[in-house]
């Protein structure tokens, strides 16, 4: 099996959520799992934002089938004692249930969140295809009022390479 990961390249709509530091752009803060170097925060319950990821790295020919995709996270709460979470959805393609990311109570420290791996591009039986991968969108929704900073959010791509013919044999082996 092959990993890829696909990053942030864009945003398709930013309710309550701030880039730091300012003038950052969120997929920008959300590129690299660096701390508190950049990053987006909210404290308002409900913030949304949806999160563009760039098309894969890997050609469509060079891949067999895709076994899976899933969210990688980095982030952390603000308060002492109460954790911070957000609700993270596949919007595109849409089908695959919600999960919350629960980040610890801590002041300084960034936890990592790894989602759930997705068998199903809808959920439950479709097969997840090289045009989903292009059009990923991930919705992060904001729960209750402690503060959140994000620090990263991306696509582990898990997949089966594709067998390049071998050609040199079948030649060399009747001429």
């Amino acid at each position: 099996m092959a990993t890829m990961i696909l990053l942030p390249d864009g945003s398709s709509s930013v309710s309550n959520w701030t880039p730091a530091p300012f003038p950052n752009t969120v997929s920008a803060a959300l590129d690299d799992d660096n701390g508190d170097t950049s990053y987006v925060k909210s404290s308002t319950n409900n913030a949304a934002m949806t999160i563009e990821f760039a098309n894969p790295s890997v050609a469509e020919a060079d891949i067999d089938t895709i076994t899976s995709v899933r969210f990688l996270s980095s982030g952390r709460s603000t308060h002492r004692t109460n954790d911070a979470r957000v609700a993270i959805d596949y919007e595109v393609p849409s089908g695959n249930g919600q999960e919350v990311a629960r980040y610890d109570a801590h002041r300084t420290n960034y936890e990592t969140i790894n989602g759930t791996a997705r068998l199903y591009s809808d959920g439950s039986s479709a097969a997840w295809t090289y045009a989903n991968l292009e059009a990923l969108e991930l919705k992060c929704t904001k729960a209750q009022t402690v503060e959140v900073y994000l620090s990263y959010l991306a696509i582990e791509v898990t997949y089966t390479e594709a067998v390049a013919a071998d050609n040199a044999t079948f030649f060399g082996a009747n001429f």
